[in-house]
């Protein structure tokens, strides 16, 4: 339920089943098969993956928004990929503490007003899309993961152990991010 729920939205129905079917269609020219006979299945939390032995050195990432959508893959360990629309919108307080260390926290209440929205759909999606490279997504702890926001609303990933974290500009007013766990 929860994060499914908005699938009941034939606009974001749409853009759900477009984005599986170009994800199997990128596995087929992978694996070299007929797109038809990718089943493309989640695991306990949620992360889709292909049960097939031939794509078993693949790891790939599917996120939406809005009407946004993009698809992470490649032959590594761990892949995830995440992108919002930045609605300019404060987001709830709750949501807030669920997101923020409380130091990420305090760098981004010192942030003037109007920059807070991009630089919490940039954190949120930079949490998001390793969470979901380590395989747990949101059943992980966004704390986990550390982010350093500056004076002007940037947002950057802490890095370590190896991680590659690669921001990736999809569409105007979209916050996108793709990561890879060593």
């Amino acid at each position: 339920k929860g994060h499914y729920a908005r699938l009941n939205d034939p606009c974001v129905h749409a853009l759900h089943c477009r984005a599986r079917a170009e994800l199997r269609r990128m596995l087929a020219r992978e694996i070299e098969i007929d797109p038809h006979d990718i089943p493309i299945v989640p695991d306990r939390h949620g992360k889709p993956h292909c049960p097939r032995q031939e794509a078993s050195d693949l790891d790939f990432s599917v996120a939406h928004s809005n009407q946004c959508a993009i698809i992470g893959m490649g032959e590594v360990q761990g892949l995830g990929v995440d992108v919002e629309l930045i609605s300019g919108e404060q987001p709830p307080p709750p949501l807030v503490d669920v997101v923020f260390h409380p130091d990420e926290l305090e760098q981004w209440l010192a942030l003037p007003l109007e920059q807070r929205s991009a630089a919490f759909a940039h954190a949120w999606v930079i949490k998001e899309a390793a969470l979901k490279a380590v395989g747990t997504g949101l059943d992980g702890s966004p704390h986990e993961v550390r982010i350093r926001i500056d004076a002007k609303g940037h947002v950057w990933p802490v890095v370590t152990d190896g991680w590659v974290f690669e921001r990736l500009h999809v569409a105007p007013n979209y916050a996108a991010w793709l990561a890879v766990m060593p």
